[in-house]
């Protein structure tokens, strides 16, 4: 292929991209991303599983309900950039600096409590076993988000025009994505147990604890 063709090419894809990025269909382009790197994300979180084997195989319905959640995600953040800008117009240190720490003390906690809430809906939980799965494994991921996020962000919005952002926002989350998954799907992860649960957990350890004993005989 010449470069002639090459560069026509590429021309051809830029052009077509800046179609996904247009004002009308921005918040689709935004939400897509958001539902396929979800559902990569755990895929992703049930290979690291199955290879510790806490898992026999894949489950890709699971992962379909994991995906669902970006469609709740992926307006919410095409929004809350768009009103953040209004609100904070410019790129000097100091607004940046705003945006960063509003970004990541409001908008990060409702992000982690969005997809908590919406996976743990489709598990069919009843309200108070969500919310004692939820507080623990909320504040495990947002401390685990700090390294990396605010400094991302700050990237973000002193070089990237707002339409660029929900996409961007989730491309650097991917690894945050399978993160989510795997604190989610883990029940030895932040789970606050109930005295009935820590009992019956007890009792059984205790039973194959027995088991194991008469083996040994």
């Amino acid at each position: 292929m010449t470069l002639g063709k090459l560069l026509s090419v590429y021309r051809g894809i830029a052009n077509k991209s800046q179609v996904l990025f247009n004002d009308r269909y921005l918040i689709w382009t935004t939400t897509t991303v958001s539902v396929g790197l979800y559902g990569a994300g755990d895929l992703l979180a049930q290979h690291l599983q199955v290879k510790k084997k806490k898992m026999k195989g894949l489950d890709t319905v699971r992962s379909g309900k994991v995906a669902a959640a970006g469609f709740i995600i992926g307006p919410f953040i095409h929004y809350w950039y768009m009103y953040l800008d209004r609100i904070f117009p410019g790129r000097c240190f100091r607004i940046v600096t705003k945006k960063v720490v509003i970004d990541q003390v409001i908008c990060s906690p409702i992000v982690i409590a969005l997809y908590l809430y919406t996976t743990s809906l489709f598990e069919k939980k009843s309200l108070s076993d969500i919310n004692r799965e939820i507080l623990p494994k909320s504040i495990a991921l947002f401390i685990a988000e700090l390294p990396i996020w605010p400094p991302a962000q700050y990237f973000s919005f002193f070089f990237l025009p707002t339409k660029y952002r929900g996409v961007y926002d989730n491309i650097i989350s991917f690894g945050y994505d399978t993160l989510f998954s795997y604190v989610k799907f883990d029940a030895d992860l932040g789970w606050i147990k109930t005295e009935k649960e820590k009992h019956d957990s007890y009792s059984d350890v205790c039973v194959e604890d027995k088991i194991d004993s008469l083996k040994s005989l």
